[in-house]
C-alpha cells in the first residue's frame, strides 16, 4: 500500500479542529497564563512552590515557572535587560538592601495596595513603595551552648582569643555584617563604609574569621564543632535547633539589625498582573504561616497571628531587643563598594 503525503492544513482546518475541542477544554486553555518568579532554591522555593504556586495561583489559573538561582545573577540580569520592551522575569525575590538598590535605578514597577489588596496588612517600616516584605528575621549572635559558657552579649566579643578561628559567617551576608560591625563601632548601622566599621571587621579576620558559602553549612560547621560562634538569623537558629544542631541567640546590647527578604516587579515583566497577584498570594496568612513553621522567619503582616510552638520559638526576649531598620535609601548605594571592599580585604585575607 502506498503511503500518502499528508495534505497542508489550512487556517480553517485548525480553526475547525480547535472548534472540535470540549468548550472546558478551551477555556481551560485559553484562560491559563504562565509566568516566571526568580528565586532562590532549596527550602524556599520548595516553601513557594507548595503554599504559593499550587494552592493559590494555581486556582486562579496561573501557571508559576521557578527561575532558581543566586541573588547576585537576579540582579545582574535586571541590569542587563532593562532596556529590553519585556524581561524574562515577572517577580524577583530579593533582600531589601538589594531592592532598593535597583529600585533607585528606576528597574522597578511601583506596588501598592491598589495592585495588591493585602498590602494593608503589612507591618510598618518593612517595605516600600516598589517593595513588598515577604519574610523577616532579626540578626543575632548565635553560640554552640555546649561550648561557651558566658554567651557573647556584642559583636566585639567575637574578638575574644578564645574564639581564635572559631567565629564563623555567610560569604553572602557580608552586608548584614558589615552594618553589624557599623551598629557596634559607631552605634550607626548605616556607617557600614566608615574606617571605624572597616576595622573592626579586619580585627575579626585577623581572630580567625571562617567565611561559608552558604548559610546552611555554617550550621554544619557549628554541628561539626568547627565553630562556636557566629553571626545569624534568628530564622535560621530555629531551623537547626529543630534539627537537633545544638545552637542558642544571643541578640546584641548595641541592637539587631533586620533582614527582610521580599518581592519585585520589573518594569518590563511579561506578565504584571500576574505579578502583582502572585505578591498577594504570598502576603496570604496561610502562605505566611508555612514559611514560619517551616524556616522560622516572622510574618510580614499584621493578621496571621502565630500559635504554638512556633509562637514560642519566634518570640522576642523581654525587654525587647533593639531593632534597626537600615535607611536603605544610604545603604543600597554602598553595597557595590563594601562588596569590593569585602572581596579584597575579607575573602582574601
Amino acid at each position: 500500500m502506498t503511503d500518502l503525503a499528508p495534505l497542508p492544513l489550512t487556517r480553517r482546518a485548525v480553526l475547525a479542529g480547535a472548534a472540535a475541542l470540549p468548550l472546558a477544554a478551551r477555556r481551560a486553555a485559553a484562560a491559563e497564563q504562565q509566568m516566571v518568579v526568580a528565586t532562590w532554591g532549596g527550602d524556599y522555593a520548595n516553601l513557594l512552590h507548595d503554599n504559593v504556586d499550587v494552592p493559590l495561583m494555581a486556582p486562579q489559573q496561573i501557571a508559576v515557572v521557578q527561575d532558581v538561582g543566586d541573588e547576585d545573577p537576579r540582579v545582574a540580569k535586571l541590569y542587563a535587560q532593562r532596556r529590553l520592551p519585556r524581561g524574562a522575569d515577572d517577580v524577583v525575590c530579593l533582600q531589601e538592601v538589594r531592592a532598593h538598590e535597583v529600585g533607585a535605578a528606576g528597574l522597578l514597577e511601583t506596588i501598592d495596595a491598589a495592585k495588591v489588596p493585602n498590602l494593608v496588612h503589612v507591618l510598618p517600616n518593612l517595605g516600600a513603595p516598589t517593595y513588598a516584605p515577604h519574610i523577616w528575621s532579626p540578626q543575632i549572635l548565635v553560640y554552640n551552648p555546649d561550648k561557651v559558657k558566658q554567651p557573647p552579649t556584642r559583636f566585639a566579643d567575637l574578638l575574644d582569643p578564645q574564639y581564635k578561628g572559631r567565629v564563623g559567617v555567610g560569604d553572602g551576608n557580608y552586608f548584614y555584617v558589615m552594618m553589624a560591625a557599623a551598629l557596634a563601632a559607631t552605634g550607626d548601622l548605616n556607617k557600614v563604609d566608615a574606617e571605624a566599621t572597616k576595622a573592626l571587621a579586619l580585627r575579626l579576620n585577623a581572630n580567625g574569621l571562617r567565611l561559608y558559602p552558604s548559610t546552611d553549612s555554617i550550621g554544619a560547621g557549628i554541628k561539626s564543632g568547627e565553630i562556636d560562634v557566629g553571626v545569624m538569623w534568628l530564622a535560621r537558629t530555629i531551623m537547626w535547633q529543630n534539627a537537633g544542631i545544638p545552637v542558642q541567640a544571643s541578640f546584641a546590647a548595641e541592637g539587631s539589625v533586620l533582614y527582610i527578604s521580599g518581592m519585585v516587579v520589573p518594569k518590563n515583566a511579561p506578565n504584571k498582573p500576574a505579578a502583582f497577584a502572585y505578591i498577594n498570594a504570598m502576603l496570604e496568612p496561610s502562605a505566611q504561616t508555612r514559611f514560619a513553621e517551616r524556616m522560622g522567619y516572622l510574618p510580614t503582616v499584621n493578621n496571621c497571628p502565630l500559635t504554638g510552638k512556633v509562637a514560642e520559638q519566634l518570640a522576642l526576649p523581654k525587654p525587647a531587643p533593639v531593632l534597626a531598620v537600615p535607611d536603605y535609601g544610604i545603604t543600597g548605594t554602598l553595597q557595590p563598594q563594601i562588596a569590593e571592599w569585602w572581596k579584597k580585604n575579607m575573602q582574601r585575607a
